[in-house]
């Protein structure tokens, strides 16, 4: 395969996983939204509370083993190890079935204890509870997951992200509108329900493709030069090696969004506020402004995901050239992406929010934490890029040193009352933003990579600066505009236009500026090349 194949192929597998991403957090937003009107901020509140004690358990069952396993496979595909790499899917399957069966188990059984040892709303117990299953499920899920994203192909994961979660969308719906004139318990309760329904169903087409093509990778499998030296003791032995660092690097995001839990409402009350406005303010924060940051960078998460077995490959093949030319594109291509996304929530704060999901309130916690999207950004970007040369203890330990700030922050300011649910924010912000900078450090180090300030700092500050001076005229215009014509929902269809506005605008300047490269559009899905050749007709781009 040609170098120009094999980069291409880099950024298509995170343009494929981008655009199921996508479609997955536009789901997952439609589905917030609805139950946020539903049950209010405070009944989020509720069905948030379950989320990081499950999202800490999840990691502890599966986090490592898919990025372990793509590393692991890329490396021995690499290597002409075929057989090798078959059986360490094979060993890390069992792993998975094994570990997510008894962490499911326990968190089902210590539900109540661990919500009286948290402190938390007594209320949370059967979201909780609902919500335990999923841990087994999305455990078996990752490893075939894993195994696909090894072999490069990120189709049948992209697959599954979709069918996941649209199936987890009307499960939740469609409980949380039977169960909430039960209360808002039961409604919780039904809202985390969906997260086992939309494994589930992720599971199943996972196992659909892959007994699909089970002869095709079999006879791949079955070309590989190697006979298959590696015992089962010495697979364990590689995937603990390589996942548990990953896991407790992935473990450190729930934990903060566990400290969070703890913090944040207790902190609020320590502040004046009563339980159920601590409740409620904790949902604006949580389930509100976290989504809309978290949105934009499923483009990173995908980037990071494509990166580690195209990283491992290019350095088992010791291709110093091509690690430093993807990590060059991932980085460009994150700071590009996640700068204009910052500075678009952090003005349309108040819109996004009363809009979206009717609670305007959340745009102050929102404001403070917007900025958060680029540090976020970074830290998984990086994160990928250190996982793929096999260092990856280096990002866990590095996002440990940013929670560790961030609680600190948390804890001291929100219990200030000029701060309160803003402390939650800046700490959050704070923290991933030491997190990224020490990862960048260290992916410098390790990789060689040259920071071309031009591109990766110069350049996007200026068309951001430019496009926030437009997103401000333009929005005060267009809104004085129709509500002089008395145009109905005037408000929502300015918010709307400027969005589209704001983002035409951010790629002219970026093409005024040549900072867009031909392969960056190609790679898009259906109109990528033919919107590249277009422009590049027209003298805006270049190879």
């Amino acid at each position: 395969m040609s170098k120009n194949t094999k980069q291409g192929s880099f950024i298509k597998g995170a343009a494929i996983l981008t655009a199921a991403g996508l479609a997955a957090r536009v789901m997952g937003f439609g589905y917030r939204v609805i139950l946020t009107r539903i049950i209010g901020a405070e009944g989020m509140g509720l069905y948030q509370m379950a989320y990081p004690i499950y999202t800490v358990l999840l990691v502890v069952s599966r986090s490592g083993i898919p990025v372990a396993l793509a590393k692991l496979i890329a490396d021995k595909i690499a290597a002409d190890k075929k057989k090798e790499a078959y059986k360490i899917f094979k060993v890390a399957r069992k792993m998975s079935f094994i570990v997510g069966l008894v962490i499911s188990i326990i968190m089902a059984l210590s539900a109540r204890p661990l919500i009286s040892i948290l402190s938390l709303d007594p209320r949370s117990y059967y979201a909780v509870l609902a919500i335990s299953p999923a841990i087994f499920v999305v455990s078996i899920m990752a490893s075939y997951r894993g195994f696909f994203q090894g072999l490069q192909d990120m189709v049948p994961t992209a697959k599954s992200q979709i069918l996941e979660q649209f199936i987890r969308m009307f499960t939740m719906v469609g409980l949380v509108v039977f169960l909430v004139p039960y209360g808002l318990n039961y409604a919780a309760a039904g809202a985390s329900f969906g997260a086992v329904s939309g494994a589930f169903g992720g599971l199943l087409i996972l196992l659909y493709i892959y007994a699909k093509r089970r002869e095709k990778i079999f006879s791949f499998l079955e070309d590989g030069s190697d006979s298959v030296e590696l015992s089962t003791k010495n697979v364990v032995k590689r995937i603990v090696f390589l996942g548990v660092p990953i896991t407790l690097g992935a473990l450190v995001m729930p934990l903060m969004s566990l400290v969070d839990l703890i913090f944040v409402p207790n902190r609020l009350q320590a502040a004046g506020y009563m339980v159920s406005e601590a409740t409620a303010l904790y949902g604006m924060f949580a389930a509100v402004a976290m989504p809309l940051v978290n949105f934009p960078t499923i483009i990173t998460v995908s980037l990071s995901a494509s990166l580690v077995p195209s990283i491992a490959e290019a350095f088992t093949l010791g291709k110093e050239k091509l690690i430093k030319y993807r990590t060059q594109t991932a980085l460009r291509l994150t700071i590009l992406i996640s700068l204009p996304a910052a500075a678009g929530l952090f003005l349309l704060a108040e819109p996004l929010t009363e809009i979206i999901f009717a609670e305007p309130g959340a745009a102050v916690p929102l404001r403070f934490v917007a900025w958060g999207v680029v540090f976020i950004a970074l830290q998984q970007t990086s994160t990928g890029i250190l996982n793929g040369i096999g260092k990856t203890s280096i990002p866990a330990r590095n996002l440990m040193i940013g929670a560790v700030f961030n609680g600190f922050i948390n804890y001291t300011l929100t219990a200030v009352p000029a701060f309160g649910i803003r402390g939650a924010a800046l700490g959050t912000t704070i923290g991933f933003a030491i997190a990224a900078f020490l990862n960048l450090y260290y992916v410098k180090k390790e990789s060689g990579f040259i920071i071309d300030v031009k591109s990766m700092i110069l350049k996007p500050v200026f068309s951001v600066a430019s496009m926030m001076l437009f997103v401000k005229l333009f929005y005060d215009f267009l809104f004085s505009l129709l509500q002089n014509e008395q145009i109905s929902y005037a408000y929502q269809i300015t918010m709307f236009v400027t969005v589209a506005a704001a983002a035409l605008f951010y790629f002219v300047i970026l093409l005024l500026l040549k900072e867009i490269k031909y392969r960056d559009l190609a790679v898009i899905p259906v109109f990528g090349v033919k919107l590249a050749r277009l422009l590049k007709r027209l003298g805006f781009l270049k190879d």
